[in-house]
């Protein structure tokens, strides 16, 4: 074969296998996009059963779509990973995804896709009750579906935006978007939007109490489920309407009906794998059970809805469970299993802040206690219970604020709406003026005359539009200005309503200052402190208004003088009300007229707060209790003995201090020619401790003329504050008292108060201060 053919040949071969190259390229590539559908689809599908493979494939998806560069396929497959984790209930992964999806959607001008994240991320906002947010995409949704003129999703969206208004109390609203969305799906013959749209009215009317309108929607709404069950094998809107009809009869309380409907829900949840499902259902079942007084099938149906939840981590209505798992221990009279499921209730109900769950909660842990003879915890409970009740009043002013807040933002994406057609219009009508006149200027250059009267012609059709559009502006105005009347009555009522809750936190205040005179009664009297042989003083510095530090002075028989410091678990009402059952303890200690060292005394107190607060044989769900020091003195012989709990007790004498043996004190220091001697207290609580009732050690030291002695609490060296922001600690507090002792106690409580006000600073006050100061003479 010649060159010249040769050539030819090898330039056809060439061309003919790029040809076969590109081809198969093409092949492979729309081979891998049909893969990747496929997976997309299989996803979406295994969604209703099982979330960890959909969440697999979705994956995949977004990897060989990018792969792919096919940017409408990773929409699709971010969008398919935030409803994953919305079904999750993981509502922060969600809305990442979502947003995802909207950005790419938007890139690549997908409106439909854009406006159906947009929608999610409404629906997740709407799930974590940030219903602002959630209006805020419902609305950007709403726009897109009309301006892209998807009917279907403009349905959708006014559904979402009905829900949303059906929350804060906006029922009026709510039904006018939801009959609007009915006449959309009716007009477009959308079977299944009419069905979910027929449900939400049905759920309004439930909430509003209207049972039988409830009843004859959900039943319209189980109808087109039914319709659809047969033409696509779903039956997850049948299940949902059943189990609304099981609530409605619930509601009604009609509890055999309500059992029958409830457990059809619960067969079709077990055939289809739905443990999520399976769970809701048990708990509604227990519920109807408890109401219904059979505590074993209660009993029974509660722990198998337990059973499923932790089996798939499913945290939704556990602290309703656990709440109704502790009714039927109580009704049982098993107390120690009551406590410990109502606890548990307190501790999801809390951490979610569901206040309605939180208020019911203590109510029966006030039963409970009070059954079970505690009857200061069960009126603690009781308060609690109020208190959650009364913060419920709160929330209905916080959603007339947020009524406020919504209709404020439509009125404002109205407006804007407005000022945006109305630009648009004068836009359209400057270009069609400038047309026109180029149009005019082109054909009738030669005649001066017909430029002049066309010109005058459409300057006079201009004025007119532009009067028409003043007097449309006009109007508008009028409008708005009626807008600010009605928005500035809003705000007087919203302003009434705040003043209201500014009068009942004046009541609390008051209520908690008249608690504090209680309090300061109890404490000893400055007559009695000053009945003391020798001077002192009280630095008194409550956190709160009550305090959880207290002191107290008394005689004893023999010319003997009782100190103590006590600092009680916790500050503000909880301390204040160990501090009221720690002097009453303390009281009563000393009143029994046995001679008991203060380490006798440490412990005797020691069993008394266990026994009161029921904190027997170990099982403890908090360390309530006390720390304290005791000096009794001889007022004679000025021989001093001391026993502390946690607190250390510091004297301060003037000169050296060798007389002093090592085992005695625990730290000896010295400066400006005085020294101190600290005893520090046992590392024991007067309450439960795991070492048990060990006994605390009483300690001996004589006391000389012109000694102070220092009792305190920790409130005061645990402050922050000066340049590092950091505890003032116990070693500045030493160096502090050994610097003021050429100073009178009044002085030295002045110098006290001033040291830590500058030294706190801008800070809060962490703990309640207690300094107690005697000078011996």
């Amino acid at each position: 074969m010649n060159t010249p053919i040769r050539r030819l040949f090898n330039a056809l071969f060439s061309a003919l296998f790029f040809v076969f190259l590109s081809v198969l390229g093409f092949t492979q590539v729309s081979d891998q996009q049909e893969t990747a559908n496929q997976f997309l689809q299989k996803s979406m599908e295994l969604t209703q059963s099982d979330l960890d493979s959909a969440m697999v494939l979705a994956y995949r998806v977004e990897v060989m779509a990018k792969r792919l560069n096919d940017p409408k396929l990773t929409a699709k497959a971010l969008h398919q990973l935030g409803f994953i984790y919305y079904s999750k209930n993981q509502f922060d992964k969600a809305i990442e995804y979502f947003e995802g999806a909207k950005k790419v959607a938007k890139e690549i001008g997908d409106h439909t896709m854009e406006a159906i994240a947009l929608n999610r991320i409404g629906n997740t906002y709407q799930l974590k009750t940030n219903y602002l947010l959630a209006l805020d995409y419902y609305l950007e949704a709403l726009a897109i579906n009309k301006q892209s003129g998807n009917q279907a999703e403009v349905a959708r969206t006014l559904v979402n935006l009905a829900n949303v208004y059906s929350v804060i109390g906006q029922y009026q609203k709510s039904i006018e978007l939801f009959l609007e969305a009915m006449d959309i799906h009716e007009s477009i013959g959308e079977r299944e939007g009419l069905a979910w749209t027929s449900l939400g009215i049905a759920r309004l009317f439930k909430r509003l109490d209207n049972l039988e309108k409830a009843m004859q929607y959900t039943e319209s709404a189980l109808d087109y489920y039914r319709e659809l069950e047969l033409s696509t094998g779903k039956s997850i809107g049948v299940t949902l309407c059943l189990n609304e009809l099981g609530s409605i009869y619930h509601k009604m309380g009609n509890f055999e009906k309500a059992w029958e409907f409830t457990q059809q829900v619960l067969d079709i949840n077990v055939k289809n794998q739905n443990i999520h499902g399976q769970a809701a259902n048990h708990l509604s079942l227990g519920i109807i059970s408890v109401e219904k007084k059979d505590l074993a099938r209660a009993r029974q149906h509660l722990n198998k809805a337990l059973t499923l939840k932790e089996n798939v981590g499913d945290s939704i209505d556990l602290s309703s469970l656990y709440r109704y798992l502790g009714e039927v221990e109580l009704l049982s009279k098993n107390y120690d299993k009551a406590l410990s499921y109502i606890n548990q209730s307190l501790h999801f109900s809390e951490k979610h802040r569901l206040l309605p769950e939180v208020s019911e909660t203590y109510k029966i842990l006030s039963k409970i206690y009070s059954q079970m003879g505690f009857y200061h915890k069960a009126l603690e409970a009781y308060i609690n219970h109020s208190a959650y009740k009364d913060s419920l009043n709160s929330s209905d002013i916080s959603r007339l604020e947020m009524q406020y807040e919504f209709e404020k933002r439509e009125k404002e994406q109205e407006l804007i709406a407005r000022q945006r057609e109305a630009l648009q219009e004068a836009r359209l009508e400057r270009q069609k003026v400038v047309i026109i006149f180029f149009v005019i200027a082109f054909l009738l250059a030669g005649s001066l005359a017909m430029i002049i009267f066309f010109n005058y012609r459409e300057k006079k059709r201009i004025n007119q539009i532009l009067v028409a559009q003043n007097n449309e502006i006009t109007r508008q105005k009028g409008e708005i200005e009626n807008q600010k009347e009605e928005i500035e009555k809003q705000r007087d009522f919203v302003t009434r309503q705040r003043d209201q809750i500014a009068e009942q936190q004046k009541l609390i205040t008051d209520s908690l200052t008249y608690a504090s005179r209680i309090q300061n009664a109890v404490l000893p009297s400055d007559q009695r402190m000053l009945a003391l042989p020798w001077e002192s003083f009280v630095f008194y510095k409550p956190k709160n208004i009550v305090s959880g530090d207290f002191y107290w002075v008394s005689e004893l028989p023999k010319g003997k003088q009782l100190i103590a410091v006590a600092d009680c678990t916790g500050h503000g009402v909880p301390g204040a009300f160990m501090s009221m059952l720690g002097i009453t303890l303390l009281r009563e200690v000393a009143g029994k007229g046995i001679d008991l060292a203060p380490a006798g005394m440490l412990a005797e107190l020691r069993k008394m707060v266990i026994l009161s607060l029921n904190q027997q044989g170990g099982h403890v769900d908090q360390a309530d209790g006390m720390d304290m020091a005791i000096l009794i003195i001889d007022s004679k012989t000025l021989e001093m003995e001391y026993a502390g709990a946690y607190l250390p007790v510091i004297i301060v004498r003037k000169g050296n201090v060798d007389g002093i043996q090592a085992e005695q004190a625990n730290i000896v220091a010295s400066s400006n020619g005085y020294s101190l001697i600290e005893y520090r207290g046992d590392k024991m609580p007067i309450g439960f401790h795991v070492l048990g009732e060990k006994p605390f050690t009483n300690h001996r030291f004589q006391l000389l003329p012109n000694d102070t002695i220092y009792l305190f609490s920790d409130g005061y060296t645990d402050q922050f504050g000066g340049p590092k922001n950091i505890k003032f600690l116990l070693n500045s507090l030493k160096d502090l008292l050994l610097s003021i002792q050429e100073q009178d106690v009044k002085t030295q409580k002045d110098i006290l108060n001033n040291t830590i006000v500058e030294y706190q600073g801008d800070n809060k006050q962490v703990d309640d201060m207690l300094i107690l100061g005697v000078k011996i003479s």
